[in-house]
């Protein structure tokens, strides 16, 4: 009876080893190429990196940013002045109803109201938004002639304060600002903003537009022919820098180290990530079956590129391989290294029931 009460708790533990060695990421049910589902209902595209599908990666990862086309073809137009903007009069034959910014008052001026009015003498109220200067100028003469002989008017803007956008994260001088009749770029943002600060990555920010967030990857787009100097920020527009130490990639697996990897500013390639990791471990290591994951937030797909170094001179294909943040890079054990962890467990338990036999 004791033998096998012996008998059924050996078993019963060994099965439990088994299943512990064996938890984790397992690769050896995964399909060799191709779109599946997990169990749990996540799509899954597995595509197995060669020379003639690295291309195809790499030409979809480009044509990924095509999406951002449109930020760069805003045309520059004429500024349209809004309410909160203050506008100086200069009548040069009647000083005393001008109103020009003075030494003690670089503001005085009239101020377009939340409705877009302004208030001016002989004319009253005066619908200034959503024109343009040369029209207030030739409107406002225009109106002034029954009142005024030769109204010499000019107008001018002396504080824009209508349209503003706002620079947050890692900047020096982070804040909301405000545009002007100068079309302002992402850089020129940055600049006014003191300039990113050390903690700050300048290859990572986001644009929130309209409720839409876009990343906007610098040295991706700029390689695409996107310079953020062509693109315009708009009202209400916010950017936010990231922090360097989010911007990491991570290995895990049998590599040298497993830890996470900032990402550098130039980028980097799948063998820039082996190599500050180590390599992969000479011993227990499955060369034939190393992974990125990489999440696709647009439609939820995770993609898993599989790629085998079992032969030296395909290491070029990982020189080729471009790495994206949060990239999850696995290097899978051999079969034997799974078995010996399996035993490695078990020959405890076999000790234990030998005693308790003799």
């Amino acid at each position: 009876m004791n033998y096998r009460h012996l008998l059924g708790t050996f078993t019963l533990s060994l099965s439990l080893v088994g299943c512990a060695a064996t938890s984790g990421f397992q690769t050896y049910d995964l399909p060799t190429e191709g779109i599946y589902q997990t169990e749990l209902g996540t799509p899954v595209n597995l595509v197995k990196l060669t020379q003639d599908t690295l291309p195809v990666v790499q030409s979809a990862q480009t044509h990924n940013l095509s999406h951002y086309a449109p930020l760069f073809q805003t045309e520059v137009q004429d500024y349209r002045l809004n309410p909160g903007d203050i506008l100086s009069f200069q009548l040069w034959a009647y000083p005393e109803i001008s109103a020009v910014p003075t030494a003690s008052d670089n503001n005085n001026g009239y101020q377009i109201d939340r409705n877009g009015y302004i208030q001016f003498p002989f004319i009253n109220r005066y619908k200034a938004a959503g024109k343009t200067l040369p029209q207030v100028n030739q409107e406002v003469r225009r109106l002034l002639i029954p009142y005024l002989n030769n109204p010499d008017v000019v107008v001018r803007v002396i504080s824009y304060q209508g349209q503003r956008y706002s620079v947050v994260g890692n900047v020096k001088s982070a804040g909301q600002f405000y545009l002007t009749d100068q079309p302002v770029s992402v850089y020129t943002a940055l600049g006014l903003a003191g300039g990113i600060n050390e903690q700050g990555d300048s290859t990572s920010i986001q644009l929130v537009r309209q409720g839409v967030t876009y990343d906007l990857n610098t040295i991706a787009l700029e390689k695409a022919g996107y310079s953020l100097h062509k693109l315009l920020i708009q009202p209400n527009d916010t950017l936010y820098i990231s922090p360097r130490e989010n911007q990491k990639i991570y290995v895990m697996g049998e590599a040298g180290t497993n830890k996470p990897l900032p990402i550098r500013d130039q980028g980097m390639t799948l063998a820039d990530v082996l190599g500050e990791s180590e390599g992969i471990n000479p011993y227990s290591a499955n060369p034939s079956r190393i992974y990125v994951l990489r999440g696709n937030s647009d439609n939820k797909m995770t993609e898993i590129y599989h790629l085998s170094l079992k032969n030296l001179g395909d290491f070029g294909l990982a020189k080729q391989f471009k790495m994206n943040s949060n990239d999850i890079v696995y290097v899978d054990a051999t079969g034997l290294t799974r078995w010996e962890r399996v035993v490695s467990q078990i020959l405890p338990f076999s000790y234990v029931a030998g005693s308790a036999i003799r």
